[in-house]
Formats: structure tokens, sequence, C-alpha cells
């Protein structure tokens, strides 16, 4: 009984490893970014300056339909801050955290009244995706400032969305 019992599972397990290749392989994966200048401010001799880029980093896995499986989506915030007298005051070894990895550090909604920080505004974008090809991804509805007007988006995602889709779009070109 103990040898049947044996085969039985070691049948299974080999039934459901098997089937698990077979799903990963119709599945593909691709990296894309998206890098905007989103601050800059000239130093003067009477205020510093700075200079920001946003460079939005996406990581998606598509079916063999192009139909998104899997999104992560993660953005960085480098500032360089000159004093008035024009030098860099960021050192130049400083390292910047994420805003996934800065969660509720992030901010949004401390400083700026959102309804939810960053990472989260994330998690409900990249909810919304799974399940659509780029092209249902891209015909998203947005407003003249690029958030978006998708009713089950409106009330969760407040940020602009149109760098993130760039990002998840070359993230899709580039899956292999």
């Amino acid at each position: 009984m103990k040898k049947i019992l044996v085969v039985a599972l070691v049948g299974l397990m080999s039934i459901s490893m098997l089937s698990g290749c077979a799903s990963k392989a119709t599945t593909k994966t691709g990296l894309g970014h998206s890098t905007v200048i989103s601050k800059a401010t000239n130093a003067t001799t009477d205020a510093a300056g700075l200079f920001q880029a946003d460079t939005i980093m996406a990581a998606v896995s598509v079916d063999s339909n192009g139909k998104i499986v899997s999104v992560t989506i993660d953005k960085v915030q480098p500032k360089m801050n000159f004093g008035t007298d024009g030098k860099a005051t960021t050192a130049v070894d400083t390292v910047v955290k994420s805003a996934v990895e800065l969660g509720d550090e992030y901010g949004m909604v401390k400083f700026g009244k959102a309804v939810a920080e960053w990472d989260k505004q994330m998690e409900s974008l990249e909810k919304w995706m799974v399940g659509k090809t780029i092209a249902q991804v891209k015909a998203m509805k947005v407003t003249a400032e690029g958030k978006s007007e998708e009713a089950d988006l409106k009330s969760s995602v407040t940020v602009g969305v149109s760098s993130y889709i760039v990002a998840v779009e070359e993230a899709v070109k580039n899956a292999k």
C-alpha cells in the first residue's frame, strides 16, 4: 500500500511540475523604464537650486495572448540641490530609496493630503492592469493632467499615470 501511495504522490508531483513548466513557457517577462525631469530650479544669489529626475521602472509578465499576468512598478526620484553659489550641496554618492522602499515615508498622505501613499496607489494601478493587453492599458481614459478617469481607479489612483504606462509599454515590448 505504501508503494502505491508513493508512486501516486510522485506521479502527481511530476504532473504538477510539468504543468507549472508549461505555463511558465507561455509567459514572457520584460523590463521597461521612463525618465522625466520633474523639477528644475536655478540657483540664484537669493535662493538655492534643485534638479530632480524621476525614473519609473516596470517589470511586466504577459501570457501568449499578450495579456498582462503580473506587473510591478517602482520609481526613484534623485534630487540634486545647489547652493546660492551654484555649487552642488547634495553628495554625489547619496543613496536614493525607491518610492516602494519609502512606503509611508514617501509623504503623499502627510504632506500632500493624498488618498493613499504612492506604493498603495501603484498597487491599485497594477491590479487594474492585470488581465489587460497593453493596447487596453494605453486606452485608459485620462484627464488633461494625465490622471486616470477610469471609474475603478479614480478614487484609489490620484497621481498622473502617463509615465507609468510608458514604462509598462516598454516592458511589454521587451518581454522575452
